[in-house]
């Protein structure tokens, strides 16, 4: 985050427009910095990364002297004549001076951004024209848009054959409606849009402006740089800067696979000779630019990122282990990986594919040869041959045909394919007693100073529920024995403050519910009453799971419920600190990997002994069919032994997921079926 003051842009007067033009020739002698490292890495890996992209949001886009226009008017003196040198020299100058100063990145502290300043330093107004205008030579603007969509805009430079920037607002903004007849206007009639196309690698747009129009629900890894134009520092804005910064953090040097470069060598995900020839090159593009037109919008910036960093104080000493745990075995799977390949395994797990994808991925295969994929995909002959075989017989079991998967690629398919065959297997190696794999009510914490103590003593009144009880039964003995019935009454009061059942608490009109789950792993249990809860984290607050938990709540009153046959416990499960789950083949990540259920259920009757995982995201998860999958062959029907304390019992694992509200399982396709469950009925017939 830039700490430089560029306060130019809040001010009309005839000083502050060389100021203007400074600021964005900073940005764009950056961006000219960063394209021609991508430049390089390109070189070396044709398909590596993004192009960079300068993100440019504005306050105010239609009103006199909007924040749009005067930005656009800067960029457009520039692509027409070169800078007076005082000002280009001083623009770089600053850049200088900014990034020799010895900083640190805001998120990685202890990592320096280290610039090539040399090469900085050599950056001409010829690199600007060729890396942002795609031009060779200065020339006038000239627009494209499209007559029946004027939410976009598109510009170039008549001495240019390619679009560099788009303007993506709400409508055309009037100024330029206004200006139009100064333009060469070129109308566009294509299918698709240049904002539509923007993430794709054939985009020439370098620069995209806009303001709070498209940046909901955007998803982008292309954005270095982001220049906030009079932003406010209001509550609205706050948000809008977070989710707009959240759009450059966003990182992907190969397709698909969202970490950065050096974990992708670590994790063998990158051939060691690509890594040394580009790891000096990676830096300018693994890192986000954020530059602000006043000081107090980049303390609004710097202070929406540290509260979303802050850790908060930790509520830790408010919870405990149900003390009814001791009187459970309560038990969870152990894997362990096995020597045999995917691609030996003789009941295979089917690879998710489309059938275009797949007749697409089997032309590829015959067309390139097996000598040719042995050495682009650096496979062993055994992992082609079972590709190549599933290929020809098109084997049910090998893969699973899923619509909704195609991406039409088959030289990326081939890669995922022969890297699944060529990994090792992982199986279920035995049950153990629960330890500390539940850990995430230890890691609770809380952002509010304030209201810390008010939230702690309202979590241990609902943790105190437990011992009522026995506290009341004490109260009672003593009324008997001393016969002070005021006492007694002034006693019982403190305990019915003291000792509840539920609570609520409320920050920031964001409330949550404090409740004692008689059942439940740990004490007490934190439910969100709304999707978003600033000041805690690791709770309860995603509608699925809050709706589950209510009906299960109002499932476990009935005196017929499935539960009142059974000793149980249950516990939620948070996916980024628990260690209970079941593993899957994640295609996306490319990896065997944990899957992290919301629930988990632990159910005894005498020597029967059932582990359930519950699932309530419903047919949200595109990954459910494949999870099932695995679930399938690891968990086979038969009956497990546990030997416990010498005697012997069975444990079987079932997994349950829950449609999403306004589905039902006749949604679900009917090989899954049995997967699924609509209502508590339903769920106890499943696990009868």
């Amino acid at each position: 985050v830039s700490e430089q003051e560029v306060s130019a842009f809040r001010d009309k007067n005839v000083f502050s427009k060389q100021e203007k033009q400074k600021i964005v020739l900073k940005v764009l002698i950056l961006q000219t910095y960063i394209n021609k490292y991508f430049e390089k890495i390109r070189k070396e890996g044709k398909e590596l990364y993004h192009r960079p992209l300068l993100l440019t949001l504005v306050n105010s886009v239609n009103k006199p002297d909007a924040d749009l226009q005067l930005f656009f008017e800067e960029l457009e003196k520039i692509a027409k004549e070169a800078p007076k040198e005082k000002i280009f020299s001083q623009a770089k100058r600053d850049l200088v001076a900014e990034f020799s100063a010895d900083m640190s990145f805001y998120f990685e502290e202890n990592e320096k951004i280290i610039m090539n300043i040399e090469e900085l330093e050599k950056i001409n107004y010829k690199d600007i024209l060729q890396y942002v205008f795609n031009a060779k030579n200065a020339g006038s603007i000239e627009i494209s848009f499209n007559p029946s969509d004027k939410k976009q805009a598109a510009f170039k430079l008549v001495t240019a054959e390619r679009h560099f920037a788009l303007i993506k607002t709400g409508d055309m903004p009037q100024w330029l409606k206004d200006e139009l007849s100064r333009f060469n206007v070129n109308h566009r009639f294509e299918n698709e849009g240049f904002f539509e196309t923007i993430n794709r690698d054939d985009s020439d747009i370098n620069v995209l402006m806009g303001s709070r129009s498209f940046y909901e629900g955007w998803d982008s890894n292309r954005p270095n740089i982001i220049l906030f134009v009079n932003i406010g520092i209001g509550s609205d804005a706050k948000k809008f800067v977070l989710q707009s910064v959240g759009r450059g953090v966003r990182i992907e040097p190969i397709k698909n696979k969202r970490k950065r470069f050096k974990e992708l060598f670590n994790a063998k995900e990158v051939k060691g000779q690509l890594f040394n020839k580009v790891k000096n090159l990676i830096l300018p593009i693994e890192s986000l630019f954020v530059f602000g037109t006043n000081a107090e919008n980049l303390k609004e910036i710097i202070n929406t990122l540290k509260t979303q960093k802050s850790e908060g104080r930790s509520l830790r000493d408010a919870f405990e282990i149900n003390p009814e745990t001791k009187k459970h075995l309560l038990l969870v799977p152990v894997y362990r990986e096995v020597d045999k390949l995917i691609a030996e395994e003789t009941d295979i797990t089917p690879f998710q594919i489309s059938q275009k994808d797949f007749e697409l991925t089997k032309s590829y295969f015959g067309y390139i040869g097996p000598k040719v994929a042995l050495v682009k995909y650096d496979c062993e002959p055994r992992v082609l041959e079972s590709a190549n075989k599933g290929l020809r017989e098109e084997q049910s079991q090998r893969y699973n045909f899923n619509e909704d998967r195609s991406i039409e690629e088959p030289e990326l398919l081939a890669g995922q394919i022969l890297k699944f065959l060529g990994l090792k297997m992982r199986k279920l190696d035995r049950f153990k007693e629960l330890g500390k794999e539940i850990v995430h009510f230890e890691e609770i914490k809380f952002r509010d100073g304030d209201k810390y103590k008010e939230i702690m003593s309202k979590i241990q009144q609902v943790g105190n529920y437990g011992q009522k009880d026995a506290v009341l039964e004490q109260l009672q003995l003593g009324l008997e024995k001393h016969k002070n019935i005021q006492k007694y009454t002034s006693e019982i009061q403190k305990v019915e403050h003291e000792y509840v059942k539920e609570n609520t608490f409320e920050l920031n009109h964001q409330k949550v519910k404090i409740k004692y789950l008689a059942n439940h792993y740990y004490l007490p249990v934190i439910v969100s009453e709304s999707q978003k809860i600033d000041y805690l984290n690791h709770i309860i607050n995603v509608e699925s799971e809050r709706k589950f938990l209510e009906e299960l709540e109002e499932y476990i009153g009935k005196s017929d419920s499935i539960f009142s046959r059974y000793q149980w416990m249950f516990s939620k499960l948070d996916q980024t600190l628990d260690n209970v789950g079941l593993v899957y083949y994640n295609q996306k990540e490319g990896e065997i990997t944990n899957f992290t259920p919301d629930f988990v259920f632990w159910l005894q009757k005498g020597n029967e002994y059932l582990i359930l995982f519950v699932d309530p995201h419903g047919t949200a998860h595109r990954d459910a069919d494949l999870k099932i999958d695995w679930f399938k062959k690891i968990f086979t029907k038969d009956f497990y032994d546990h030997n416990s304390n010498s005697e012997k019992i069975k444990v079987k694992v079932k997994l349950l997921f829950k449609p999403a509200r306004g589905s039902t399982i006749i949604d679900v396709s009917q090989k899954y079926r049995e997967y699924w469950f609509d209502n508590f009925a339903d769920f106890a017939n499943k696990i009868s």
